[in-house]
């Protein structure tokens, strides 16, 4: 039974992922459910034209050798092998996507080339960005524990040993004064320090 058109359109519609039929040997789109053209910005027949060798024209700079290394594990896979992808692709505005797919081979020829793959492609943007975001507060956080554990350790260190210094002797006021001039010097190095490090601590 096959199935009714307008049915399938409905499923993609709420699925938000594109589907894809493509044909490998010739580079060229043969199906798209219609939502990538739309999250790119273009029309129908500028997607269509766009898609034609795996998208070249529109695929980032540094992401076209994942495209051929893709379709290279492609070629050489077994029926049912899964590949998973993820590149940029550019808008009509002239910015990036981040998508993600997932593709396999779906028809062979008798001669066992390969004539059509099947994709689904998602939009991974929003998920990039956090992932991007996530990264620069992991970085903030090693920053911090560097501070706590190497720019603190030498004025609290100074501190504890002019303290002892002082308790330990009688010392007279010339002495003191002295101490306690590199006590204080001592005291705003680690000012400095937790300063910074509470102005790291901050997010956003």
């Amino acid at each position: 039974m096959t199935p009714d058109p307008e049915f399938l359109r409905s499923i993609f519609e709420v699925a938000h992922v594109e589907f894809q039929t493509y044909d490998l040997p010739n580079h060229k789109l043969i199906f798209s459910s219609g939502l990538i053209h739309q999250m790119l910005g273009y029309s129908e027949e500028e997607y269509v034209t766009l898609s034609k060798d795996f998208s070249k024209n529109i695929v980032h700079p540094d992401d076209a050798q994942k495209v051929r290394d893709t379709i290279d594990k492609i070629v050489h896979s077994k029926d049912n092998d899964i590949f998973e992808m993820t590149i940029r692709l550019r808008k009509s505005d002239g910015f990036y996507l981040w998508l993600y797919s997932r593709q396999k081979i779906l028809e062979r020829k008798e001669s066992d080339a390969i004539l059509t793959i099947i994709r689904e492609v998602e939009d991974v943007t929003s998920l990039i960005a956090l992932q991007d975001k996530l990264d620069e507060k992991v970085e903030q956080l090693k920053l911090i524990s560097y501070k706590n554990s190497h720019l603190l350790r030498s004025p609290v260190a100074s501190i504890i040993g002019l303290i002892s210094l002082i308790e330990e002797h009688g010392i007279t006021s010339e002495h003191n004064r002295q101490v306690f001039h590199y006590l204080k010097d001592a005291i705003v190095k680690l000012d400095e320090v937790i300063h910074q490090i509470n102005g790291d601590a901050q997010v956003d």
